[in-house]
């Protein structure tokens, strides 16, 4: 069978390694390398690169040896999916349903959410049952930003508020099914839910596989449970939601608390709550470049470079303890991705013109 009830995902260990939330992004970030040798035996300084890159003297970032040059190479963060299952029962009607359909319009046609991979649906869908699956596949998706925005736009259009239950272990429990699989298919790949509603859980009446839908704390365990696989469930709840439940299950699945819409300006507090969860998603990991993972560079000759408010790029130092701003190695052996530490991830978090490069052929700064 498909269908996943409560006790069979508590009793299942994860099959794959918890690496965050779910949603596909993808950024592009500047490599340099110049003179600096491509091994760490060889010397940083001028002359030929047994690497293959341009050699020469300036052109380097802030906080380089002003001996080294640089050329650009794109590199991918890990990406994002994220799947976001709307509330559409008959509370959301008027004013409600202007903003969510406004302010996801909006979500969707910014730039900073270029490169998210997306799944959407809404909810109730017909009479209320207790088969997750019905709203594990999303309505449209997935496909990834900004090219399925409109496919969104599109669909909300013919959309509106429906249907006097609100069967959120039913639909929440289907996205996260969704999600656990894309994420045991790519491990490597962040992946989130989002449910978006003004509510309480309602219908359908009975048990659902000996769980009582409608018990706040069973549809938090779904969550609970899906975070273990490494799928992390946001809240945010517009004018009206059942607050306790909302935070509830945000912090059950991994998001520490729902995202609470007042009154005063739904629209305009909604954008701003989509772009909070957008900043906490994307993830502050940079897969290394090719050249490191070969051997052709090497890990002494790796340097991260961030520009904050339009400024030039600055080199920021490794900093394999975190004690402050840097960044560090997943593996310092053999590691396969570079990490933001968290006071320099919340700065490029807060700032949507942040531009982050790595730059290779120089001596590594370390603090």
């Amino acid at each position: 069978m498909n269908r996943l009830w409560l006790p069979s995902w508590a009793s299942v260990r994860p099959l794959v390694v918890s690496v965050g939330f779910c949603t596909v992004a993808t950024a592009l970030l500047s490599a340099a390398a110049g003179c600096g040798a491509g091994t760490e035996d060889d010397q940083a300084g001028g002359g030929s690169s047994t690497s293959g890159f341009t050699t020469g003297s300036g052109g380097g970032f802030g906080g380089e040896d002003p001996g080294c040059a640089s050329i650009d190479q794109q590199a991918v963060a890990r990406p994002l999916n994220l799947y976001i299952m709307l509330d559409r029962s008959s509370s959301m009607a008027g004013s409600k349903w202007d903003a969510a359909k406004a302010g996801l319009e909006a979500f969707l046609q910014d730039p900073a959410s270029d490169g998210i991979d997306l799944g959407f649906r809404s909810f109730p869908e017909g009479a209320p049952g207790c088969d997750q699956t019905v709203y594990q596949d999303p309505a449209v998706g997935w496909a990834e930003l900004p090219g399925v925005g409109q496919d969104v736009i599109t669909a909300l259009a013919s959309l509106a508020p429906d249907g006097f239950s609100t069967p959120m272990y039913q639909a929440l429990g289907g996205a996260l099914l969704e999600c656990i699989e894309r994420k045991s298919d790519a491990p490597d790949e962040e992946a989130a839910v989002l449910l978006v509603t003004d509510g309480a859980p309602q219908g359908p009446t009975g048990t659902c596989g000996g769980v009582d839908p409608e018990d706040s704390q069973a549809i938090a365990n779904l969550a609970a449970a899906a975070l273990e696989y490494g799928v992390t469930t946001f809240v945010i709840g517009l004018p009206g939601v059942d607050q306790s439940f909302a935070n509830l299950v945000a912090a059950e699945g991994g998001s520490e608390e729902a995202i609470l819409v007042g009154t005063t300006n739904v629209e305009s507090e909604f954008r701003d709550a989509l772009a909070k969860v957008r900043g906490d998603l994307l993830p502050c990991e940079y897969f290394i470049p090719e050249e490191v993972r070969t051997g052709e560079v090497g890990l002494t000759f790796v340097n991260v470079a961030l520009g904050f408010d339009g400024a030039d790029p600055e080199i920021t130092p490794q900093n394999p303890e975190c004690d402050g701003e840097g960044w560090h190695y997943d593996d310092p052996s053999e590691p396969t991705t570079i990490i933001l530490c968290p006071k320099t991830c919340e700065k490029v978090k807060s700032d949507t013109s942040a531009s982050i490069s790595i730059a290779l052929g120089c001596q590594t700064i370390v603090k």
